[in-house]
């Protein structure tokens, strides 16, 4: 027997409000979210903080820029998803807007046939970062990612995590002499951030209802200031001792310093709009390994533990190692490949350039579950540039 769309519509409201009276409408997301990260140190397992040598030095360690030789002008935009993203959104649509019973058990049944996964995209666009020897500036106007996952609370519901950082950034790197024949390197990077932040539980009683359902209302947003310190040490190493073969460096990052939170809000996106989580202190050290040049390869290995710090942390959320196999034919034909193990999931990486045209290519595993329950989110992101 089915229920006339008025009582059903009624018991859908009843299961909302308690719902949303419970207090669970802000929904736990038990990733690690990243700022800002480079298609390239994804592809050797995200395991860069040692390696810090191209224009992402400026948000990976700073302490980078006291070795560049030459400078550095990178242009891009990129897109990273998982292959579950497009065939979700779409069923989605097709079952959203309508007030028909029929509809809303469809969106139900969806959702529930979905329980448990976890899908993720991202948008980065026009983004500008200019690298000198010892200096480096850098703007990102659009770094939007969105965390879907699909739970069940007073009825089926779609769990949405958005986040969208405009960020300016400037960077200075020096060597300091405190042991001969040793180098060191330290690093600041100054920022200055504003992010819209969108947290919120579904049901899919709204989905149905409402195709509507990212209201600026809803969202958080606000400005925050701080800085990164970084470093690097590559020891002095005796040509009798087996470890000139591995050249090896050593790195230290320690990223939001000041942590003060988003404390500044313009209210761009809604007059009444909240303040998003901080951006959370954290803590990263790495190491690199080059072994000798072979023909037209160059190739290192490194092996990271970041974000200690962060509420999500553990230890294999924390884990990166990754290879990375450089070539050169010409100076206008270059690129290299990779694999690595991002936070226990396998990862490979390929970049290729010609001319000023550089296109970044990778795939890797997000661990987006918790220690009881861990869950792998595959994704592939892909980035074009121009870089000279």
């Amino acid at each position: 027997m089915y229920l006339r769309k008025p009582l059903l519509l009624a018991i859908l409201g009843i299961f909302q409000s308690a719902y949303v009276h419970a207090g669970t409408s802000d929904v736990k997301d038990y990733t690690i979210y990243q700022p800002y990260v480079s298609a390239r140190a994804l592809g050797m397992g995200n395991a860069f903080t040692a390696v810090a040598d191209d224009y992402t030095a400026l948000f990976y360690n700073p302490a980078g820029l006291a070795r560049f030789e030459e400078g550095q002008i990178n242009l891009a935009i990129g897109a990273m998803a998982d292959s579950k993203v497009k065939p979700l959104v779409d069923d989605i649509g097709a079952a959203s807007g309508s007030s028909d019973a029929d509809n809303i058990q469809q969106m139900v049944n969806l959702l529930e046939s979905n329980y448990g996964n976890h899908y993720s995209a991202r948008l980065t666009a026009l983004n500008a970062v200019w690298v000198r020897p010892r200096w480096g500036f850098g703007i990102i106007p659009v770094d939007l990612s969105v965390e879907l996952s699909i739970h069940q609370a007073a009825m089926a519901s779609l769990n949405v995590v958005a986040t969208q950082d405009t960020t300016i950034a400037y960077g200075r790197g020096w060597d300091v002499n405190w042991f001969s024949g040793h180098r060191i390197s330290l690093g600041v990077t100054g920022k200055a951030v504003y992010r819209g932040y969108y947290n919120k539980a579904i049901l899919a009683s709204d989905l149905a209802l409402d195709s509507n359902i990212l209201k600026a209302s809803d969202a958080a947003e606000g400005a925050t200031f701080d800085f990164d310190f970084g470093s690097l040490w590559t020891p002095k190493i005796s040509q009798s001792s087996w470890w000139r073969f591995l050249r090896p460096t050593f790195g230290f990052t320690v990223r939001n310093v000041v942590d003060y939170g988003f404390t500044t809000n313009s209210h761009f996106i809604h007059e009444n709009s909240g303040e998003p989580p901080k951006l959370g202190r954290r803590f990263d050290v790495g190491s690199l390994f080059e072994l000798p040049d072979w023909w037209i390869f160059k190739t290192r290995l490194a092996a990271d533990l970041r974000d200690m710090g962060h509420e999500n942390w553990t230890f294999k959320k924390g884990s990166h190692l990754g290879a990375e196999f450089l070539w050169k034919i010409r100076s206008w034909w270059q690129g290299g490949w990779r694999v690595g193990v991002n936070q226990g999931y396998f990862t490979a990486g390929f970049t290729g350039k010609f001319g000023i045209f550089m296109l970044d290519l990778a795939t890797y595993g997000e661990e987006v579950g918790t220690s009881e329950s861990p869950k792998a989110s595959r994704r592939y992101t892909l980035k074009a540039s121009l870089d000279w």
